[in-house]
């Protein structure tokens, strides 16, 4: 979790989107706009409108690139209870366990031990309520791709954009949210083929060369009857796409 700076912007306009009510987008007969692609790819990932009922806990190997070329390694868990609007995280990077809690009634955050004031200042600034707010929506957000695409927060153009990665053409869909003057531009990749979703980047608004990254999605795998990812590979977007993180995700039953 140590580069969701990277994405702080994101929290201000997602929301979990669950309503307890499953949303099957109908997958229209033609591709025509941008909006018939993400409804034919939500229903291709999710043909029976499983996410809103999603119930996982997912484990995060990560790999983080630093500045002078070396990698750190680190890991994390986080659970989702959609259906009841909770979502639980677990952090161990300042040498203890934190555990976060949200629901529509509580939140909290606790230690597997007592802390020092040293610790409870770190803790105040890293892992208060805000901050396990914040890792629900902005993994609620990555995680249930493309299906977030459908929530009404998302302003698409409506063009079917063409654009190419690593030698492979893509159809492409460009969202925007508000407020307009301070979000980046995000640009949602599908396979021209099947239609899955494939990969995004998020660029400045000036360029869309400039600015952001690029999210990289691996490994397909069908969970609870969704097809979600096991890796997301993040590279900065520059000509060179360095690359800044890998995760590698491990989805299983909450009760476990």
């Amino acid at each position: 979790m140590r580069y969701l700076f990277s994405l702080l912007v994101l929290v201000s306009w997602i929301t979990i989107g669950c309503t307890g009510k499953k949303n099957v987008p109908k997958p229209p007969k033609e591709i025509k706009t941008a909006m018939d692609l993400i409804r034919y790819s939500s229903h291709l990932h999710d043909p029976k409108g499983n996410w809103d009922q999603f119930q996982s806990s997912v484990h995060f190997n990560t790999l983080l690139w630093t500045k002078d070329g070396t990698t750190k390694a680190s890991s994390s868990s986080i659970g989702f209870d959609l259906p009841n609007r909770t979502f639980m995280t677990r952090d161990t990077s300042m040498g203890l366990q934190l555990d976060g809690l949200v629901t529509p009634d509580t939140c909290y955050v606790k230690a597997d031990q007592e802390l020092n004031t040293e610790q409870e200042e770190k803790l105040a600034r890293r892992m208060g309520c805000e901050s396990v707010e914040f890792y629900r929506d902005y993994y609620s957000f990555l995680i249930g791709l493309p299906m977030k695409l459908n929530d009404t927060q998302a302003i698409v153009n409506d063009t079917i954009l063409e654009r190419v990665y690593a030698g492979k053409s893509y159809d492409v869909v460009q969202v925007r949210y508000e407020p307009l003057d301070k979000q980046p531009i995000w640009y949602f990749y599908f396979d021209k083929e099947d239609h899955s979703y494939q990969l995004c980047k998020f660029t400045s608004r000036e360029d869309e060369n400039k600015g952001g990254e690029y999210i990289i999605y691996n490994q397909p795998v069908k969970i609870q009857g969704i097809q979600l990812y096991k890796q997301q590979v993040w590279l900065y977007n520059t000509p060179t796409l360095d690359t800044l993180a890998v995760d590698d995700l491990q989805f299983s039953s909450l009760k476990q």
